[in-house]
């Protein structure tokens, strides 16, 4: 039975959501073509109008799990580029004003392999690999300094866009059209220009800042730790760091801080920064060693999350995904895994419409709750640690003071138990729903623990 449910469609943006949607589409289409606004080259290299390109990037294993799926040897072939595996969290040391730990909470103190790696890498590496990747696919193509300024809509359909090239304004016909343009994404004024609503958002305020730059003659080896974190407890500590091996033996570093304690971009300033982080370890680590790029800086002041779910109409053959639902506080590294867990959402209704006559109608209404639920999680993860931080503003999570107490506990047993860490660690890297933490026998366990401590 054929799965053709179109012959041509358009991805809106190239980055790492567009690429992946575009594999995915690439199943149901004749053609897709990818626009791109910037000038791309077969290279490694960070998009133009991607700020924070130059900072630390990671796919967390939710998201890698589906590019694996989507891109045999994946994992084999970004290793092959340079990528470097890092095994969690035997690899991930985290140094805290009280000592070195193998947890963002300080709670386990000895390095222990989870049985799963992770990749680090420049973001201009991961784009290449996965470009490459989705070009190798003859139905495939990408169209760079090729920004969309309109779609073709008509009757409540959307029927192809138009786009700049070479200064010339040109139409592209299409059965289907995905918006990845990234939280910059126009799909709110076009839906105004088209007579439907925009979406309503939840904004949180968390007024963040990182600077990052690489070194390289490092006083540290690979064998203490290639994905070192530096910080400590909120809402004390504001400062945060982190050291990651990249690609050409390479060490990319993030400094970051919150509420207007923001790093500079500066190397003395810089310094001064890493100077004061809540340890000493980065600081000693970075001392004598040769930088060897320019100090990029980022300011991401909101965390938005936009509810197309939740608009009584939209266009047909149209769908947005990826950062323009959900724009994440980059430093707990969930946009590009949320993203391509939403295009995986895609794949999955495509699939299921794929023997189905007019396969494309009500696409819409049938992908936003999917991928707000994809969404859901990782946004509930970031606000509740955001809110950790009294000057965070915005509409907070529902959480009761028994919840977090029955959280507090389910931490303290990764102390003694490596599954129950290994549970939490699927949790935050999106391979498994909250909801596991309180299934039995961890419930169990946990209340006991909460009687004890009662009495």
């Amino acid at each position: 039975m054929s799965s053709r449910l179109g012959d041509n469609a358009v991805v809106i943006g190239g980055s790492i959501a567009g690429l992946v949607t575009a594999r995915v589409l690439s199943d149901h289409f004749e053609h897709v073509t990818i626009l791109e606004r910037d000038h791309i080259e077969a290279r490694p290299q960070v998009h133009k109008s991607t700020p924070q390109g130059n900072h630390l990037h990671a796919v967390l294993l939710g998201g890698l799990q589906v590019l694996s799926r989507l891109y045999p040897n994946f994992t084999h072939r970004l290793q092959e580029m340079g990528a470097v595996a890092n095994r969690m969290t035997q690899d991930a040391p985290v140094y805290r004003p009280d000592g070195v730990s193998y947890s963002l909470t300080g709670t386990v103190k000895e390095p222990r392999d989870l049985g799963f790696q992770l990749y680090s890498q420049s973001r201009g590496l991961l784009e290449h690999c996965l470009r490459q990747c989705s070009l190798a696919i003859p139905s495939i193509s990408l169209e760079c300094d090729a920004p969309v300024e309109a779609l073709i809509h008509r009757n409540g359909r959307v029927e192809g866009v138009r786009y700049r090239r070479a200064g010339e304004t040109l139409p592209l016909a299409a059965d289907f059209v995905v918006d990845c343009g990234g939280r910059g994404s126009h799909a709110r004024r076009w839906l105004g220009e088209n007579g439907f609503e925009s979406p309503p958002e939840t904004i949180i305020g968390v007024d963040f800042a990182y600077s990052s730059t690489k070194f390289i003659n490092l006083n540290h080896d690979r064998e203490s730790g290639t994905f070192v974190a530096f910080g400590g407890p909120p809402p004390k500590y504001t400062r945060g760091a982190a050291l990651v091996l990249i690609e050409d033996s390479v060490w990319q570093v993030s400094v970051a801080g919150r509420f207007g304690d923001y790093p500079p971009d500066d190397q003395a300033g810089f310094m001064d920064f890493v100077k004061n982080l809540p340890t000493p370890k980065l600081y000693e680590l970075l001392e004598g060693a040769e930088r060897v790029d320019e100090i990029a800086h980022y300011r991401f002041p909101t965390s938005v999350l936009r509810h197309y779910e939740r608009l009584e109409s939209f266009p047909e053959r149209f769908i947005v995904l990826g950062d323009a639902i959900g724009s994440f506080n980059p430093v707990y590294g969930q946009g590009m895994s949320s993203a391509v867990l939403q295009a995986d959402a895609l794949r999955q209704i495509l699939s299921e419409r794929a023997s189905q006559p007019n396969g494309l109608d009500a696409i819409a209404a049938a992908f936003f709750p999917r991928a707000a639920e994809v969404v859901s999680t990782p946004w509930a993860l970031a606000a509740n640690f955001d809110f950790s931080y009294p000057d965070t503003t915005g509409e907070r999570p529902q959480m009761t003071s028994d919840s977090l107490r029955y959280l507090l506990i389910l931490d303290a047993l990764t102390a003694e138990d490596i599954e129950v860490q290994k549970t939490l660690s699927e949790v935050f890297n999106l391979v498994r729903s909250p909801s596991v933490l309180w299934e039995e026998p961890l419930r169990s366990r946990v209340y006991e623990r909460m009687q004890k401590f009662d009495n």
